[in-house]
């Protein structure tokens, strides 16, 4: 076990994280999307939400603040809000994007996390920052 490091990231999403540069761009996506089908690289997180998820990933994550930090798809939900708000607190943007667009930039991520979040249209895309010394 680490100290410090949030018991809901494992060694395969670490690793992810670790892995990325600044500008990769991660995908948090519900139980519903196709995630097997579209990843590059694919971290499952079973019993976790969106929300949960993106909350751990944020402790250790530095979001791009320079530009748009994320994306969601259009349609609005009241889960879109939480996640939008965690994203704010550390300087980030979100922008909504048609569900086309969105899905295309799942597609082109380094990374998806799966979880089995029931909830839907609840996905995120963050991109990474850089961090200073």
């Amino acid at each position: 076990m680490l100290i410090g490091i949030d018991s809901r990231l494992g060694p395969d999403l670490l690793h992810v994280l670790a892995s990325m540069g600044h500008g990769d761009t991660l995908a948090i996506v519900d139980g519903n999307y196709p995630a097997e089908r579209d990843a590059k690289r694919l971290v499952r997180m079973s019993g976790h939400t969106v929300s949960s998820v993106l909350e751990a990933v944020l402790t250790v994550f530095p979001i791009e603040t320079d530009q748009v930090t994320g994306w969601m798809p259009e349609t609005e939900r009241d889960i879109h809000l939480d996640l939008m708000t965690q994203v704010h607190a550390l300087g980030g943007e979100i922008t909504r994007l048609q569900d086309s667009e969105f899905y295309q930039s799942v597609k082109q991520a380094f990374a998806i996390v799966a979880t089995t979040d029931s909830l839907l249209f609840n996905n995120i895309v963050i991109t990474k920052g850089a961090r200073g010394v």
